[in-house]
């Protein structure tokens, strides 16, 4: 007679099952994160706030000041020459970004909702490029070319919260201060941590 074999499982099926299951976890948390939230806002707000603490440390590095001019679907960046704010347009990093219709910004300074630029003539629609927005010329500084977002060459930051919103009402804040620098909060029930 033959030895009988036990019945049960042996050591490496039951790791083997395990790694199955670990796998079908860790997609299905990853799939569930990004429909959970809007992508297009979320990298938006990572991008933009990566980019106005890296001007921020160049502004403290170079001894130039830079600004922020928030628009309600894009950004770009500016800098100080001691006469007038030009924008970086040249620039491999600091270029302006169009975030398009499905990413939308707010401004709020001092706690308050500030008004935003208008976009440059150059990206308005013909129709709307006409008395509405003044036309600026080589030289002219106007109003709507100012940025509104400080970033000073002392190191200074000026308190600020920039909300990025998606299409599907997900909100992410970039928030800048002198105590924290300029962080993401995320939009959760634990909207209260902050990713540097």
């Amino acid at each position: 007679m033959s030895p009988q074999r036990s019945k049960g499982f042996t050591l490496l099926e039951l790791l083997v099952v395990m790694v199955i299951i670990a796998v079908i976890a860790s997609v299905a948390v990853i799939s569930t994160g990004a429909l959970g939230r809007d992508p297009p806002a979320q990298k938006a707000a990572h991008e933009l706030a990566d980019l106005a603490g890296l001007a921020s440390e160049q502004a403290v590095m170079q001894g130039r000041v830079y600004g922020l001019r928030i628009e309600a679907h894009g950004y770009s960046f500016y800098t100080y020459d001691g006469r007038k704010w030009s924008p970086l347009q040249a620039d491999n990093l600091f270029y302006r970004r169009d975030l398009g219709d499905d990413v939308t910004l707010t401004l709020h300074m001092d706690g308050t909702t500030s008004a935003l630029a208008p976009p440059p003539a150059t990206v308005q629609e013909p129709a709307a490029a006409t008395s509405a927005t003044p036309a600026v010329h080589e030289g002219d500084t106007d109003q709507t070319e100012l940025p509104q977002v400080l970033l000073l060459s002392s190191g200074e930051l000026l308190p600020f919260e920039i909300e990025v919103a998606g299409v599907s009402g997900a909100a992410y804040t970039v928030k800048g201060s002198l105590t924290d620098g300029i962080t993401v909060v995320e939009p959760s029930a634990d909207a209260g941590k902050a990713r540097p």
